[in-house]
């Protein structure tokens, strides 16, 4: 039986559910600004001026690799190593950059990352900080 009592049980239960929504919020948002920013730069990238091109195209890369960044930190709050999680998506985020692959990679992490911040039942720290102490 656990030793939790039910307040706690019940504040780490809501506090897993706000972290898992956060997540997914933040990743989806990103995902939705990367495929936006993409799709206008697919229309006006020949007609557009250079001095304005380059910034959308650097912040482009910025939502790309902050995809992965985000899925490494939960996927690091979830239990996998650090160091694993950095190489592992680090070269997702290489390999997408191949051809068109990013449309096979991107989906293919998010879905991935979604199951198992869904799955996991670890708190982050700032979540544990939430909890009252024991006594």
């Amino acid at each position: 039986m656990s030793d939790k009592s039910p307040s706690e049980r019940f504040l780490t239960s809501e506090i897993l559910k706000v972290e898992r929504r956060w997540f997914a919020f933040r990743l989806i948002a990103t995902v939705g600004g990367y495929i936006a920013l993409t799709l206008i730069l697919n229309a006006i990238r020949t007609t557009i001026p250079v001095w304005l091109l380059w910034p959308m195209i650097i912040v482009q890369f910025g939502l790309y690799f902050y995809i992965f960044g985000l899925s490494e930190a939960r996927a690091s709050q979830c239990g996998l190593k650090r160091i694993v999680g950095v190489i592992l998506f680090t070269v997702l985020a290489i390999l997408g950059r191949v051809n068109d692959w990013e449309l096979l990679i991107i989906p293919a992490v998010v879905a991935t990352m979604l199951f198992v911040s869904a799955r996991t039942k670890k708190l982050s720290a700032e979540g544990q900080a939430i909890l009252p102490n024991k006594v």
